[in-house]
């Protein structure tokens, strides 16, 4: 019986097999060049998601309230510590979009978000070491690894910055001014 069931699905799956890579009659018959045959599934190219989705507002800063970004930093001193990031994104729904923080040209965190409407507000955060100053970056890459867009800021040593350049000059020496005389 068990040999009698894997002869029938043999045949059950052969004409399947057969009839997908098999060439037309007139191929074989001599009349026409050979047809390359088609297997049934898409190439892995095909497979991957399009870029889809653009950034319609972008930017750092030091808080977020309401959903909305409270302020828009570029420099930022490291007495301060803690930096978000917020980016309104346009046209991706059902997508995964991925804030890709970067310190001095290497990544050093990634934050991923699904984006669930056509229009899509999220923000990630980071907790910056003071030691870590110099040009920070974040760049939002969609699903198929396309950058969508960047921005960035530096990190900039507070004690340097509190250091006057130079002193004020002194103020030049006031002279009374002659009082007018009487005849």
């Amino acid at each position: 019986m068990n040999k009698m069931f894997v002869l029938l699905s043999t045949l059950v799956v052969l004409p399947a097999y057969a009839t997908e890579y098999a060439q037309p009659a007139a191929a074989q018959s001599g009349n026409n060049p050979p047809v390359a045959s088609q297997p049934a599934t898409q190439p892995a190219a095909e497979a991957r998601p399009k870029s889809a989705g653009t950034v319609a507002r972008a930017q750092f800063t030091s808080a977020i309230q309401d959903r909305e970004p409270t302020d828009k930093v570029s420099n930022l001193l490291n007495d301060k510590s803690r930096i978000y990031f917020f980016t309104e994104i346009k046209d991706a729904p059902n997508q995964k979009i991925t804030h890709r923080w970067e310190h001095d040209g290497k990544v050093v965190s990634e934050t991923s978000f699904d984006v669930g409407g056509s229009r899509w507000r999220v923000y990630s955060n980071k907790t910056l070491d003071p030691k870590q100053t110099g040009e920070w970056k974040v760049s939002v890459v969609d699903e198929a690894g396309s950058t969508l867009g960047s921005s960035s800021f530096v990190y900039d040593d507070a004690a340097k910055a509190s250091v006057p350049s130079q002193p004020a000059a002194p103020a030049a020496a006031a002279q009374p001014a002659a009082a007018p005389q009487k005849p």
